[in-house]
This record gives structure tokens, C-alpha cells and sequence, in this order.
């Protein structure tokens, strides 16, 4: 399960790391995206799957994997656009100009394919709201934030500095 989920959730981390890259906001602020986003992914996993073996996330199928779309998966390259098209102003969109945003970027820029980062954020999103456990997840809930509910690209930066200690996971653990 553990590969399997990582594989979903790296997309949700790549769209945070296309608004970074969108504002750009430099290498060291998608190194600490990245970092934050491999402690998110374990923590889930780990959360909702038994069994799941803390290795994997050092495996191709975890790290790697993360660092090969954040910087140059779909989801990123589609983030980027989202962030560009955005821009930096303060406003808030609502929800459905965020779904048609992200349709016209598809649309625009995938020939057919289809985003999986988005579908992934609404599930897991939709999966801590039920739970109460969004406050525990704070890089997620902000790309879905900015995603979905129309917060500005730039809080993308609120995701990374929030992080609190519980969401943390020693590398002894790992």
C-alpha cells in the first residue's frame, strides 16, 4: 500500500512545488517543500495503511519518485501555469474559477491528459476534513486550500513555515 499511496500523493506535493516555482520563490523554498512533503506522505501512509514498511519512502518509489515530479511531472508544469495565471494579488477566487482555471490549463497544456495531483489533493483533503486531521497536515491542506477554495499562490509559503512538530517525523523513524 505504501507504494501505491506515495505514487498518489507525490502528484498533490508537485502541485505545491509548481506554485513555488510559479512565484519563483528559489530552490531552497521547493527543497523545504519537498522535505515537508516527504514527511506529509509518511505520515499519512503511515496513518491509514497497515503494514506499510517506513524503507519504502527511500525507495524509488518515495523519494525519487517525489523529486522526479516535482521537477519535471505535469503536475508541477500545470501548477507552475496555475501560479502564473494567478498571479501574486492578495484576492481570493472562488471555487469554480479555480475548476475552470485548472480545466482551461489542461486543456491548454495536456493534450488529453488529465491532472492527477488535483483529484488526489480533493481526496485526501476531503478524507482530514472528515477526520479533524488537517490541522496534522499542513502542506497538503494548503495546496488544496489554494487549489480549490481560491487562497493566493503565495500562501504556499504558509504550508512550509506552519509545519508543526507533530507533523514531524524523526529520521530515526523513517
Amino acid at each position: 500500500a505504501g507504494a501505491e499511496a506515495c505514487g498518489a500523493l507525490k502528484n498533490i506535493i508537485a502541485l505545491g512545488a509548481g506554485f513555488v516555482d510559479g512565484l519563483n520563490l528559489g530552490g531552497n523554498t521547493k527543497a523545504a517543500l519537498l522535505r515537508i512533503g516527504l514527511l506529509e506522505m509518511t505520515k499519512f501512509c503511515t496513518m491509514f495503511f497497515e503494514g506499510v514498511e517506513k524503507g519504502t519512502f527511500m525507495e524509488s518509489c518515495g523519494v525519487a519518485d517525489l523529486i522526479t515530479t516535482c521537477y519535471g511531472g505535469r503536475n508541477r508544469k500545470c501548477a507552475n501555469e496555475f501560479a502564473k495565471r494567478r498571479g501574486v494579488e492578495p484576492a481570493y477566487l472562488d471555487s469554480e474559477s479555480c475548476t475552470k482555471l485548472w480545466s482551461a490549463i489542461e486543456s491548454d497544456m495536456l493534450n488529453g491528459q488529465k491532472l492527477q495531483g488535483t483529484l488526489a489533493s480533493q481526496e485526501v483533503y476531503n478524507l482530514l476534513r472528515a477526520r479533524n486531521l488537517l490541522y496534522e497536515f499542513p502542506l497538503m491542506t494548503a495546496i488544496y486550500e489554494i487549489s480549490f477554495e481560491g487562497k493566493p499562490v503565495n500562501t504556499i509559503v504558509d504550508g512550509i513555515r506552519t509545519h508543526i512538530e507533530s507533523t514531524a517525523i524523526p529520521l530515526s523513524k523513517l
